[in-house]
């Protein structure tokens, strides 16, 4: 029984992590003048800064989202000016994705803030021990596992009938 309080007390702490995290998501985040960005836009234009060339396919991979929502995000990125699509150089029939120059910039400046998120973090983990990231890291993956075979085996619903 002792575990079960504890389970309910790290479920309530985890929902308050992404809630709190999901509070960040919704507003916007300011790179320079005038470029206010959600954080997911953020995110989408450092995944293309980070992979050259990258199709929409496989930026929904990474992200761990719909190619449509992708698809959605990219379009509007394209429109303010941060991202462009190309026709790839290996086949005529695909686009590749890159980074504007203003696209770079804020590819940068995440660059920076995600450097200091780092060293906060650092500060965290250096009062545990050593091995604490790897454990997290296997923890995060079998529980991220769990969700996919719960949602694969119908145990959520994506939509109210």
């Amino acid at each position: 029984m002792e575990n079960d309080d504890k389970i309910d007390r790290l479920c309530d702490s985890f929902n308050r992590m992404v809630n709190h995290y999901g509070q960040l998501e919704k507003e916007f985040h300011t790179y320079e003048a005038g470029t206010s960005l959600h954080l997911s836009d953020t995110h989408t234009i450092v995944a293309i800064g980070k992979n050259a060339n990258i199709n929409i396919s496989n930026l929904a991979k990474l992200q761990g989202i719909s190619r449509s929502a992708v698809s959605q995000m990219v379009s509007k990125l394209v429109k303010r000016g941060f991202v462009r699509k190309d026709i790839s150089l290996q086949t005529d029939n695909e686009v590749v994705l890159s980074l504007t120059e203003t696209g770079e910039k804020v590819f940068n400046a995440h660059k920076k803030q995600h450097e200091r998120l780092k060293e906060k973090l650092a500060e965290i983990f250096a009062k545990y021990p050593d091995d604490t990231i790897d454990v997290l890291m296997r923890i995060s993956s079998e529980i991220q596992d769990m969700w996919k075979h719960m949602a694969l085996t119908g145990h959520t619903k994506k939509k109210k009938p």
